[in-house]
């Protein structure tokens, strides 16, 4: 009989210790906080361009949990992307009657970012605009930029909800 007693007193605090652990350790107090999500639109305009030049503008859009995937991220100049939470405008674009591209995402992201990067080859003065509207909010207002013949022209941005 001593030894049955035994073994229910050990059960019974094992069990103690199991709910102890259970309702302390999933407490919510221990959780981060979600980050604040972002809406983006980023504006760029260039003249001057020729097909000698390189310009390339990406934007990148993402969350921290990848659900991103599968659905819509980007519309250009009002066109959606697809799924494709990288999207890429190059200096062929730059060579037709569109000489400016809004980057808009369709929903809001934990984070995102914009590279510019122009090399003017030869030629007249390449004039680049840029700017960067996060949460309709202009973080990053870059307006008639010269880049000269023979130079380059390169900027990373990050942005992230806070």
């Amino acid at each position: 009989m001593g030894t049955r007693k035994a073994k229910n007193i050990v059960w019974g605090l094992c069990l103690a210790a199991m709910a102890s652990v259970v309702f302390t350790g999933c407490s919510k107090k221990d959780d981060p906080a979600p980050a604040n999500k972002i809406t983006i639109k980023y504006t760029v305009t260039a003249t001057g361009v020729t097909a000698e030049d390189d310009i390339d503008i990406w934007a990148n859009a993402g969350n921290h949990d990848a659900s991103q995937y599968g659905a819509s991220v980007w519309k250009i100049n009002g066109a959606d992307q697809g799924n494709a939470d990288d999207v890429h405008v190059d200096d062929t674009k730059f060579l037709g009657a569109t000489k400016t591209y809004v980057f808009e995402t369709v929903k809001p992201f934990d984070f995102g970012s914009l590279s510019v990067a122009v090399s003017n080859r030869e030629g007249a003065p390449i004039i680049l605009s840029y700017k960067a509207e996060i949460n309709g909010t202009v973080q990053t207002n870059a307006q008639n930029v010269s880049v000269a013949a023979g130079t380059r022209h390169d900027k990373q941005f990050t942005y992230k909800g806070q």
